[in-house]
């Protein structure tokens, strides 16, 4: 057992709110860091590499990877310089954030955001629950298991982004950004009084080292595809950063600053990739307080704090402890709840969500259920396929076992008609492809045409299945395509009719609830002659297995932003197929592909990259690279009702983003142990 104390889990505190004296104080740090993210990253996005219950939420173990932004642009930028601030000027104090696509929402006056209450109570002790397991408090590197909130709790970025406006990044580490004129470098001015949490100041020095060893080998493959672009880091003083870029990319001043800066004096001794097991050490608002690999960490707030007086935090960061306890069984975890064992659970399971969330305790109003709207881009979730697997080579065959995807029958036996079918990768958001190519796509296609399926040109990105009256038309369809490629069904098997191959594969799943997702699907494959299994594995083998490629076909979810950029490289460049670790799980290679990934990277403003951006859906659509699958547009929710929480809701936002803004309510949790009390309804209050 390794711990940093050995010993059980400790009891959970009892009692409302306690206040701390001056412990005051999501960002973009993890992946989907907010979004990977953390995003990429632990939210209910219904996103991330692997296989969950009905959506893909919070299951995945990935190295903490920066946001990519979150929020769809209000407008349209034509200038050859998207970039906006304010106090540039021409002068050297630079602005104290950026926006992409339109002007910041926030002065550089403004005393907190619109989701925030300055005025929340701080103390209490929020517990949260994650699934699977945890081995490493190192985050960044692609050995192990982490912890999602270590990358947003432990650690900060130069900027955070906000959670209400188009891609908008505020300084935090840094108190002034300064882009060049000509978009070939930033320049960082840091806060004087930052500070690691061990009283180090934080310097110059640690930026340029954590952009050093982030982008080694000894981190995540991620940051060297996100960071390409950044040819130098230099440091002029103690507080300046300046980073020079090898091209012209819009978003890069901007993303730069998500890289969470790191103590060279700790991290810059040993092997970074072997030795940080056991230390996490960061400037952000909370340490490490006590752990158990596999089973608990618990998060104390920094009462010094160096940040906690800054406009952005204010109304955040509010319970002086944060827990989070680890389950293997969604089943048990949802007991766990009832029971009282932590606070709050995102459901990412629709029959957990139709079915299981009730009881006695949600009638009295102990528990509460709500579906909190967004308005995030759903990206894509779907069976992928591994294309480094020959039987998976050829686009009509992908195409044909698409088909035997039944999502009207699945969404209303299996999901109570809760999802939306994926119609493009970029789906809910004005990045989706409409229609049939425009003219200023077309411009993008035409050079690439011979490399590029038919069908871009001649059928509008629509659900798999719309063209169809029924699950039997697919099959028919999917049928002749098959025997187009050459597989035939012999002795009941589909067969290679060049080879002798049968069509056999395994679907791997990290989670037994997603078996019921899956069988279906399975059924309809086997009508085509298809000797399709599945088998769930432990996450840590399942976590190997993608890392490796070690896999067949596997449950994957790839999250978007309304401003995709540097990101788009790794999950489908030719560079990042090969690279152990890559969010490339498909394997794609494919030069049209690469194409329009840089053809996004460089686009100068909102409306080139929107027509880049409908170009590369076009393409991987009707490539055929998973088999689409589906999404909502609400974050389904549960928790005690002892939480306070602002009255204003972010608009783009994982609800672990959201949670960093809610507060111990002691009215609230004196009112439910009054009720709990008597076994009887909470009372209005």
């Amino acid at each position: 057992m390794s711990t940093a104390r050995a010993q059980s889990f400790p009891p959970r505190p009892q009692g409302g709110t306690r206040r701390r004296a001056r412990a005051v104080a999501l960002g973009p740090a993890a992946l989907l860091a907010g979004l990977t993210a953390a995003l990429l990253l632990g939210g209910c996005l219904e996103r991330s590499r692997t296989g969950g219950a009905d959506s893909q939420a919070e299951r995945t173990a990935s190295p903490a990877v920066p946001a990519t932004p979150t929020a769809p642009a209000a407008g349209k930028s034509s200038s050859p310089s998207p970039l906006a601030g304010e106090g540039r000027g021409g002068g050297s104090g630079g602005t104290h954030g950026l926006a992409l696509g339109s002007g910041l929402k926030y002065p550089a006056t403004f005393t907190h955001f619109d989701y925030a209450d300055p005025k929340a109570p701080k103390g209490g002790t929020l517990v949260l629950s994650a699934p699977g397991s945890f081995d490493t408090l190192n985050p960044f590197s692609l050995k192990g298991r982490p912890v999602a909130q270590l990358a947003t709790l432990v650690f900060e970025p130069l900027t955070e982004g906000s959670l209400d406006e188009p891609f908008a990044e505020y300084g935090l580490l840094a108190q002034a950004v300064l882009p060049a004129a000509d978009g070939l470098s930033v320049t960082y001015r840091l806060r004087p009084e930052a500070r690691f949490s061990d009283g180090r100041p934080l310097t110059a020095e640690d930026v340029a080292f954590s952009f050093r060893v982030l982008r080694s080998d000894a981190a995540s493959p991620f940051y060297r595809y996100y960071y390409k672009d950044v040819q130098a880091v230099e440091t002029p003083d103690p507080h300046t950063v300046r980073l020079r870029f090898a091209q012209r990319n819009a978003e890069l001043a901007m993303i730069a600053g998500q890289l969470a800066v790191l103590p060279k004096h700790l991290y810059g001794q040993g092997d970074f990739g072997q030795d940080f097991v056991r230390r996490a050490l960061g400037s952000g608002p909370y340490t490490v307080a006590e752990y158990e690999f596999g089973k608990f960490i618990r998060f104390r707030r920094n009462p010094l704090y160096w940040g906690r007086r800054l406009a952005l935090n204010a109304g955040k960061d509010n319970f002086d402890e944060i827990v989070v306890k680890f389950y293997r069984d969604d089943t048990v975890r949802l007991e766990a709840l009832k029971a009282g064992e932590f606070d709050f659970l995102a459901i990412s399971s629709s029959k957990q969500w139709a079915v299981d969330v009730a009881g006695a305790k949600w009638d009295q109003g102990w528990l509460v259920k709500r579906e909190l709207p967004h308005r995030n881009n759903a990206g894509i979730q779907g069976f992928a396929f591994n294309l480094r697997k020959a039987k998976f080579q050829q686009r009509d065959v992908r195409h044909a076992l698409a088909l035997a995807l039944d999502f009207d029958w699945s969404n209303r036996t299996l999901f109570f008609g809760q999802y939306t079918a994926n119609h493009s990768y970029f789906s809910n958001s004005e990045l989706a492809a409409p229609g049939l190519p425009a003219r200023e796509e077309l411009a993008l296609l035409e050079p690439l045409r011979a490399k590029l399926p038919p069908a871009v040109f001649t059928t509008p990105v629509a659900a798999l299945g719309k063209p169809y009256r029924d699950i039997r038309e697919q099959l028919r369809a999917a049928q002749r395509l098959l025997e187009g490629a050459g597989w035939r069904v012999q002795g009941g098997v589909l067969t290679n009719t060049a080879t002798g191959e049968p069509m056999r594969f395994t679907v791997t799943l990290v989670q037994p609830a997603f078996e019921r997702v899956v069988e279906p699907y399975l059924d309809n494959l086997r009508k085509l002659g298809v000797q399709a299994t599945m088998k769930v594995v432990d996450d840590s083998v399942y976590e190997q297995q993608l890392r490796t490629f070690d896999f067949e076909m596997v449950v994957a979810s790839f999250p978007e932003s309304q401003s995709p950029g540097n990101e788009q490289r790794e999950f489908w460049h030719s560079d990042s197929a090969a690279v152990e670790g890559s969010r490339n799980i498909i394997g794609i290679r494919n030069p049209a592909v690469d194409r329009l990934v840089e053809a996004i990277i460089g686009a100068p403003d909102r409306q080139t990259l929107v027509t880049a951006t409908h170009a590369l859906d076009r393409v991987l659509w009707h490539e055929h690279y998973l088999v689409p699958n589906w999404y909502n547009t609400t974050h389904r929710v549960t928790h005690w009702d002892r939480l306070g929480q602002p009255r204003t809701l972010p608009l783009y936002y994982a609800p672990q983003q959201l949670l960093r803004f809610w507060w111990a309510d002691a009215a609230r949790a004196a009112a439910l142990r009054r009720a709990m009390a008597g076994d009887g309804p909470l009372r209005a209050r």
